[in-house]
């Protein structure tokens, strides 16, 4: 593996730019990265396509036994090490949502297993609030940097992977 993707890559591509019907050289693509072992992503990810029941949650269905990972042991540490970190850095209003959705997963998995975390999130300014705490919503590529893992957009995945939409 050399991936962890982020739930928006799939959602983001599904809703806007590669939907199934208008560019289904985009999911053929993922396909082939899952069998060759390039791309994963963590369970969580998982759960949060198939609530929407349509069709990106059946093509993950579809992908499921080969694409989304449970939480092996150092994803496990690497997770309890990003939530240390965030609770120690961000304001806490922030720190219950990003721990309760699947992003803190995708930099664990990524983190503990050497994979870059390809995400459609941008990486923001961070600002200190009156409390000495980094204001405003906890971005992936953010704490990506603090933990040493390298985050790419859906666009350099497909670049370096040679992905061609046809």
């Amino acid at each position: 593996m050399q991936y962890c993707l982020d739930t928006n890559v799939y959602v983001e591509a599904h809703r806007r730019y590669y939907a199934f019907d208008i560019a289904p050289g985009f999911w053929d693509g993922l396909e082939r990265l899952v069998k060759a072992q390039m791309i994963c992503s963590p369970l969580m990810v998982y759960e949060e396509i198939i609530d929407s029941g349509d069709e990106l949650a059946q093509w993950a269905k579809a992908n499921k036994d080969n694409l989304f990972l449970p939480p092996d042991d150092p994803t496990q540490d690497a997770f309890r090490d990003i939530a240390d970190l965030v609770e120690r850095l961000y304001e806490p209003q922030h720190v219950q949502k990003f721990l309760s959705d699947a992003d803190p997963w995708v930099i664990a998995h990524a983190k503990a297993h050497g994979l870059s975390v390809v995400t459609m999130e941008s990486r923001r300014d961070e600002n200190q609030s009156k409390t000495g705490r980094v204001s405003g919503k906890i971005k992936i590529p953010n704490v990506c940097e603090r933990v040493g893992v390298v985050p790419k957009d859906t666009f350099a995945l497909l670049r370096e992977q040679k992905v061609i939409l046809r």
